[in-house]
């Protein structure tokens, strides 16, 4: 019986001897997303060059005053909106990020400044 408990104990050394010792995993960058975070990162990367994109904006009007100050009344996909000359407009919706500014009005023309864009357009 001793020398099957030592027989066994040596076949199960061997076994394991002879088995491969598993290769070394690289360390784990904390900074380098998992693919299931790098899958929505990457889907969110197509909401950043929407970012980059301006929205559809039409001139469907404008009313200008005897001093020259007024409104412009345009279209941003598919929305009417006015646009008072000096205010501010924040859109809503998939391009919440932009705001448009009426920095110029007069007959011919705006001229609508996308914020935070930088990018001026020039609406006749």
């Amino acid at each position: 019986m001793k020398h099957l408990l030592t027989l066994m104990l040596l076949l199960a050394l061997n076994a394991a001897a002879q088995s491969p010792p598993e290769p070394p995993k690289p360390p784990v960058d904390p900074t380098v997303p998992d693919a299931a975070l790098q899958q929505l990162l990457m889907a969110g990367a197509g909401g950043q060059q929407n970012s980059k994109a301006l929205p559809t904006i039409l001139m469907r009007g404008k009313i200008i005053n005897q001093t020259g100050q007024g409104l412009v009344i345009i279209e941003v996909n598919k929305q009417i909106l006015a646009l008072k000359q000096g205010g501010a407009l924040s859109l809503s919706g998939e391009f919440s990020h932009l705001s448009l500014q009426l920095t110029e009005l007069n007959k011919e023309s705006a001229t609508i400044e996308v914020l935070p864009l930088k990018q001026t357009l020039r609406l006749q």
